[in-house]
């Protein structure tokens, strides 16, 4: 995955996510969008999901997990997710 597609889709998460993280979070996922800290946006989300409980589809998790592989950040955030199809 190039620059541009992590980007591209790391760009989506707060959208998609929005409404399953904590206001305070999503306006840190926003801010690092901003600053195209996409590795750590994903991994703020990731985290966030985890702890919180809130449940993502399996092709969620792949998205994030493979988001997590393509920035060089950890991907066990993703496999503590509540998963739920």
């Amino acid at each position: 995955m190039d620059a541009h597609e992590i980007a591209r889709r790391a760009s989506l998460l707060p959208a998609v996510f929005g409404g399953r993280v904590p206001p305070e979070t999503l306006e840190g996922l926003r801010l690092m969008e901003e600053g195209w800290e996409y590795g750590e946006l994903t991994a703020e989300l990731a985290a966030t999901l985890a702890a919180t409980g809130a449940v993502v589809t399996p092709a969620e998790q792949r998205e994030l997990r493979e988001l997590l592989a393509a920035t060089d950040m950890p991907t066990c955030p993703a496999d503590q997710l509540t998963v739920q199809d």
